[in-house]
Order: structure tokens, then sequence, then C-alpha cells
């Protein structure tokens, strides 16, 4: 069975090589570490700030700070040129 020696952190030491992990183990070491940042994120104090994309068809979070919408200056360009899309082509109005 080939193995894979994981990366460790030691506060006093720093990084170091764990004992090896066979490497179907590999795959649930990873999710295991994602489920637990996962619950990090929503029990933090800062999860009040934890909100969805404001782009339509975003599916993505961001944790919103200052005037922050969109999780990535693409969801923002989308967004600012539906605007402007939807500014161009209404009849105007007198």
């Amino acid at each position: 069975v080939p193995t894979a020696r994981l990366l460790q952190w030691d506060d006093n030491n720093g990084p170091y090589r764990a004992t090896p992990h066979p490497t179907t183990e590999i795959v649930d070491h990873a999710l295991a570490t994602l489920a637990a940042n996962a619950a990090d994120l929503l029990t933090d104090p800062d999860a009040e700030r934890l909100t969805a994309c404001d782009s339509t068809p975003c599916n993505r979070y961001l944790l919103r700070h200052g005037r922050r919408h969109w999780c990535s200056t693409r969801c923002g360009d989308r967004a600012r040129a539906a605007r402007a899309y939807t500014r161009r082509t209404q009849p105007r109005t007198t």
C-alpha cells in the first residue's frame, strides 16, 4: 500500500512530517480538514459576516467587509455589466 507522510505543525518546533498514512486515508483526512474549517467558520464570531455573493448565477459565499458584495471581481463585473445593459436597453421616458 503506498503511503504519504502528512505535514503537521508544532507550536514549539514548527512544521514536521507525521507518520505515514495510506493514500486512501489522505482523501478522508482532507475532507475532515475541510469540514473542521467549515465548522470553525460557522461558529466563529465573524460568522454573522458570512453572506452569499450578490451575483445572480454565483453560488459562493464570502465574508462581507466594507462595501464588498461579490466573491470576486468577475462577479462584480458581471453585475455592473448587467446594470449597464439594462440602462442602455430601457426606453427613455421624458
